[in-house]
């Protein structure tokens, strides 16, 4: 793939690719990008691999991918030869999944005292951070895969845990059930990675959306304010010069009441209960 990108057929427009893993959404992301570079769409493409990023990615400018607990994406360490870029988006849930059936069906969430009752059943994504699985008896009956694992929890044997968000995606609602932990432990890790060659502004561009820019923060930007939205180191010095203006004009004086007037009368009454008060005060005092 060339390191600028590819120019659709039909407008001619320069175009960016987003690849994106099973439980990502980036559709927010998609409108986000396109209120702010409509001239450059962004064109958002599924791939299977839960985990990691599939062979073969040089199609992709940009991908969203999770790693595990604790992971990165690969080639994009700092030590030895780099291959990516990587910005870290998100920690996704745990949860866990377990068959139709279960008793614990319905609950909204479940708690580490509630899996001491659960069969956990190990599977090659189980993350070292999560609540122990039962090993198996004889490694070569470990489920090659997550897709292998949901198959066995679907016979009764027992549940496995996995992100929440990519069990909300996969799983069989006619056959298992998910549910999500009550405790924050981190289910995985969700990134946005490209390759160090196809860095370039339009790369930094869609970092920058996936932080948060908006089409309002990049017209302040544009317009010389801060990219974040808030006001300038400028702007802020502008309002306090005026400000500061403000408070240096002299204080106006009250208006004179007119003599007997219905205003004078309150003022008067006003005052004289003042006064009442305060010798109150004083003769408390003495």
């Amino acid at each position: 793939m060339n390191e600028s990108p590819a120019d659709d057929q039909n407008t001619g427009a320069a175009k960016i690719l987003l690849g994106f893993t099973r439980g990502v959404a980036p559709s927010k992301w998609e409108r986000r990008w396109n209120a702010i570079s409509p001239e450059h769409p962004l064109t958002i493409v599924p791939f299977p691999e839960p985990y990691g990023r599939p062979e073969g990615t040089d199609e992709f400018d940009m991908m969203l991918e999770r790693s595990a607990p604790g992971g990165a994406p690969a080639g994009s360490a700092s030590e030895g030869s780099r291959t990516h870029h990587a910005l870290r988006l998100y920690d996704e849930a745990l949860a866990l999944v377990l068959p139709k059936g279960h008793e614990l069906k319905g609950s909204e969430s479940v708690s580490l005292a509630d899996l001491a009752d659960v069969r956990i059943l190990d599977h090659p994504d189980h993350a070292p951070e999560w609540p122990p699985a039962e090993p198996w008896a004889d490694p070569a009956w470990m489920p090659s895969d997550i897709h292998a694992a949901l198959a066995i929890v679907a016979t009764g044997l027992g549940g496995i845990l996995m992100p929440a968000p990519l069990a909300r995606h996969i799983i069989d609602k006619h056959s298992h059930i998910a549910i999500r932990l009550a405790e924050p432990i981190v289910g995985g890790t969700v990134w946005a990675s490209w390759r160090v060659e196809r860095d370039a502004p339009d790369m930094q561009h869609l970092a920058g959306v996936m932080r948060g820019r908006t089409a309002r923060s990049s017209r302040a930007s544009a317009d010389g304010g801060s990219a974040t939205g808030r006001p300038s180191k400028a702007e802020k010095a502008a309002k306090a010069g005026k400000t500061g203006n403000r408070q240096a004009q002299p204080a106006k004086a009250k208006a004179k009441l007119k003599p007997n007037s219905r205003g004078a009368q309150l003022q008067a009454a006003t005052e004289k209960r003042e006064r009442e008060k305060a010798a109150r005060r004083k003769a408390k005092r003495k």
